[in-house]
């Protein structure tokens, strides 16, 4: 009995130890173990941190790690640069293989292509692409500012700095790509019907302020941009893709919980760097030096000719301006106000004007679905004030997209897109009578206002060459471009098999722009007419029908993806104007209907129509993901061209060849991707006015009498511009994905092109439109990013690309030939063969005379001349190039968690003005 109670003891102590061990081990130090592989087995260098901690270890160089926990309900976070990071929650084990997706391979990226998606592996054009994550959270209105320095062979410039300004954007040296958004082709140039940009008798002298019609998509509702570059990727786009094309996908919904998204952000502009000017004394004391310095030259030039006479004109032009007296001596204090200090004005003409101004952008959206059916809906605000006064962008957006799986066979899906903008606009850009080129030459003795309400009369302060006063013309001039635009698409989707699909889609794209521009009686502008009200009207409409049959199929290494469909478009564009003048002064009252007198202009083409038809094809062969096969070919029938030059035809083939997956490869740690690349193909062009291969007859009037009068000279030899384009290159992937990119070189050659031809004036035509000449592009494309640092808490990325391009005339009808950036002044620029297209012209100077103050430049032969003495038509010769020789940008990214800090940088070298 006594060895029966301890025995006994002893199993129960034994059974209590075993029933609290659970309860014990938690405390202790328990220990997980595992390894880090990616898809193929091969071993990862990886940080492995215990959620909420800053707990961690590195796996080793086989890939295995061991990890003291804190509990059996850690949750793991592993990370490795160019792999998709990873949350794993322990569940009490003790061992755990961890397998990694690659992430940081661009390569491995599924990118958008014409009619499809392919992975950039398998690309065998050039395509550009950068993700929403890249640009998203930017201070722009416009898409195209979201690609800036952030692709390769793409050169975006803002020409201006107004809000809702249109962009410049140039693919590879070609202005003016293709847009094409969620598969709708958009228009992308200036859709406004009024320029902002006149002369001093109120005669249109340019565009002035461009708007972008793209300006209509919210940057932000992007969810990818992809640029076709060469003809083997655009050529799928045939007619419409002579100029490159950015393909724009926006955010569709996902199947999960529904994600709501709240975004807002505010900011500040301000002008750089302001211009330093004279103040009222140091211009009062330059004056009375300039004065002297021309009482000077007349009595010089007098005494050499033996009479009254100079430069300047006689003595009596000097008494005009009063700046002498009878006798020809300096009157010692002038009375006119220009040249007054006592009344102690010192304006700074651009602290007037400018102003800081601010920027925000509120959204909110809505993100879900489930297996069937999937949704996005999202709508945004965007407020932008312009940094000169009275001058602003508004644009009020709302988007809908849904994607339902009607059947297993069948499905379906909308887009739906709608917008509306006020682009209150600056009489600024692209003239020499805006604001801001009126606050240069404004004298700083001129005040704002002689009294209150009271604007300075700028003729009174020695400033006659101003077109008025410049405070006057921001505040006086009431200019609006209203644009409502509305983009929708509907498609379905049938699978008659597995690898045979059918789709249809079609879309709308409605456009309907107002102008209005006001003009207030005390302009210099109205002051003749009491007040003048300018009008004009836009209405576009363009819809599209796709029908595209697909199929993919794989056998063994093969595999094999064919395209082919029918697709047709058509665009109406409809313009009306309305001009009215004296208005009542009082009431704010700025309608047409109140005008006392209104005409209706002229327009030459009130209504247009153009149509397009379209076939295409498409393959892609693939053989085990080495050697890559892709031959495209589209027909184009428009209505621009005569019927026998109707169809133009537009073929490409690419080859690539993945070297990185060669057995002799295989087990190279460096290079975890490499592939080379070569296309050839053509694209063409058909953008050039309706109705230029055939007479128009348009409305005109004679003596007071309506009629008909032509307006134009047929061609009916117009036929489709060519742009055959070969490229060649190489993508990357390397040293565990810490860097990768590409370098291209091409060569674009665009022929029969599509332009103004001079014709004698004895014709009653000053152009005709005809097929001639030739421009070559070529250059070197050089991209690269690095994975720098990526842990769970910091991420650190940098990228770099270079371009070097060179342009030239190859041969024109007629060379030579000089253009002006207004159509009232003297030339600016020539297209001349051998040269760069658009080369600036002018007459170089020479510097300044240091006896007497004149500004000097040089003749035809090298000599000094003054400015009077120089003969534009003899004297002018090419001095620099509106084109850059390259284009480089260095983006840096860094986040910290959920915190993002981008650093972009960019610039475009060798666009020179020698004078």
């Amino acid at each position: 009995m006594n060895r029966t109670v301890p025995t006994f003891l002893a199993g129960l102590v034994a059974i209590t130890f075993y029933l609290l061990c659970p309860l014990i081990l938690p405390a202790q130090s328990l220990t997980l173990k595992g390894k880090v592989t990616d898809a193929a087995g091969k071993p990862i260098s990886a940080s492995i941190v215990i959620k909420g901690t800053s707990h961690g270890v590195t796996s080793n160089a086989d890939g295995s790690f061991s990890i003291p926990l804190t509990g059996p309900d850690n949750v793991l976070e592993i990370s490795s640069i160019g792999y998709a990071s990873q949350s794993i929650a322990v569940k009490g084990r003790t061992s755990i293989d961890v397998i990694l997706e690659e992430q940081g391979s661009q390569l491995g990226d599924a990118v958008v292509v014409g009619y499809g998606t392919q992975k950039k592996s398998d690309v065998t054009g050039a395509i550009s692409s950068i993700k929403n994550k890249d640009f998203k959270d930017q201070p722009v209105s416009n898409l195209a500012v979201s690609i800036e320095g952030k692709l390769s062979g793409i050169n975006v410039s803002q020409p201006s700095g107004t809000p809702g300004a249109g962009l410049l954007v140039s693919i590879r040296g070609a202005q003016n790509p293709l847009y094409v958004v969620d598969g709708v082709p958009m228009l992308s140039e200036s859709n406004s019907s009024l320029g902002t940009a006149y002369n001093l008798s109120g005669q249109s002298t340019g565009s002035g302020q461009n708007i972008s019609s793209i300006s209509d998509i919210n940057p932000d509702d992007i969810e990818s941009i992809e640029v076709l570059k060469d003809a083997s990727a655009a050529a799928i786009y045939g007619a419409r893709a002579a100029n490159g094309v950015v393909l724009v996908t926006t955010k569709r919904g996902k199947a999960g919980k529904t994600d709501f998204n709240l975004n807002y952000y505010t900011g500040f502009q301000n002008v750089e760097k302001k211009i330093h000017f004279l103040n009222s004394q140091q211009f009062y004391d330059l004056t009375n030096e300039a004065i002297a310095n021309d009482i000077t030259v007349y009595n010089n030039e007098s005494a050499a000719a033996g009479s009254d006479t100079s430069r300047f004109g006689p003595l009596s032009v000097l008494q005009g301006v009063g700046i002498v007296d009878g006798s020809g001596n300096a009157v010692p204090d002038p009375v006119a106000p220009y040249y007054n200090l006592a009344g102690g004005v010192n304006t700074n003409w651009l602290d007037q004007i400018f102003r800081t101004a601010p920027i925000s952008n509120y959204e909110i959206s809505a993100r879900g679905g489930n297996d069937k059916t999937k949704f996005f809906v999202g709508g945004s605000y965007f407020d932008q004030t312009g940094i000169i006064i009275d001058n602003y962008y508004r644009r009020y957006s709302a988007r809908i997209s849904i994607d339902n799986q009607a059947t297993d066979q069948l499905s379906i899906g909308t887009t739906i897109s709608a917008s509306r903008s006020d682009n209150k606009r600056s009489f600024n850009d692209n003239t020499y009578t805006g604001i801001v080129t009126n606050a240069l030459g404004a004298s700083p003795l001129m005040p704002v206002y002689d009294a209150p309400g009271v604007y300075a009369d700028f003729t009174n302060y020695q400033a006659s060459w101003l077109s008025d006063n410049p405070v006057k013309s921001a505040q006086q001039i009431n200019a609006h471009t209203l644009t409502d635009r509305f983009i929708g698409s509907a498609y379905g989707e049938y699978k008659f098999l597995p690898s045979l699909k059918f789709r249809t889609s079609f879309s709308l794209d409605y456009d309907d722009v107002n102008d209005n521009q006001y003009f207030s009686a005390l302009t210099v502008d109205a002051q003749t007419v009491g007040g003048k009200l300018l009008t004009g009207h836009l209405n576009s409409t363009t819809w599209l029908n796709e029908n595209i049959l697909s199929f993919q199929q794989k056998w063994g290494d093969n595999s094999l993806t064919a395209l082919g469909g029918f697709t047709q478009q058509s665009t109406t564009v409809q313009r009306s104007a309305l001009q009215g003048t004296g208005f009542p002064q009082t009431g704010n009252v700025q309608d047409i209907s109140d005008a006392a007198f209104v005409s209706r202009p002229l327009i030459p083409f009130p209504v247009t129509t153009a149509s397009l038809q379209s076939v295409l094809a498409r393959i892609n062969y693939d053989y085990d993901g080495r050697y890559l096969l892709t031959a495209t070919i589209r027909a184009d029938g428009s209505s621009r061209f005569p019927a026998n030059q109707r169809f133009g035809y537009f073929p490409s083939a690419s080859l690539g060849w993945n070297i990185a997956r060669e057995a002799f490869l295989k087990d190279n740690n460096a290079i975890n991707a490499l592939k080379l690349r070569v296309s050839y193909g053509l694209t063409g062009d058909q953008e050039i006015p309706d109705y230029q291969n055939q007479v128009y007859w348009g409305p005109a009037r004679y003596n007071g009498v309506a009629g008909l009068s032509p307006l134009n000279l047929s061609a009916p030899a117009l036929s489709w511009q060519n742009n055959k384009t070969f490229n060649t290159g190489v993508d990357f992937d390397l040293f565990n994905h810490f860097i990768n990119g590409s370098v291209e070189y091409f060569v674009s050659e665009r022929t029969k092109l599509l332009g103004q031809q001079p014709l004698a004036g004895t014709t009653g035509f000053a152009y005709i439109t005809t097929n001639s000449g030739q421009i070559e592009d070529k250059g070197w494309e050089f991209q690269l990013a690095t994975n720098n640092i990526r842990t769970h808490d910091f991420t650190w990325t940098s990228s770099f690309n270079i371009s070097f391009l060179q342009n030239r005339i190859k041969s024109l009808a007629v060379d030579s030939q000089y253009v002006s950036a207004y159509n009232d002044q003297s030339p600016t620029n020539i297209l001349q063969v051998g040269k760069p297209v658009g080369e600036f012209i002018g007459v170089r100077f020479a510097g300044v005379n240091v006896q007497n103050g004149d500004a000097e430049y040089y003749d035809n032969n090298k000599n000094k001349e003054r400015a009077d003495q120089v003969n534009f038509t003899r004297d002018a010769t090419t001095i620099g190039s509106p084109r850059p020789k390259f284009l480089a940008a260095s983006p840096i990214i860094s986040g910290i968690r959920n915190s993002t800090l981008s650093s972009p940088r960019s610039s475009a070298t060798g666009i020179k003005s020698s004078t």
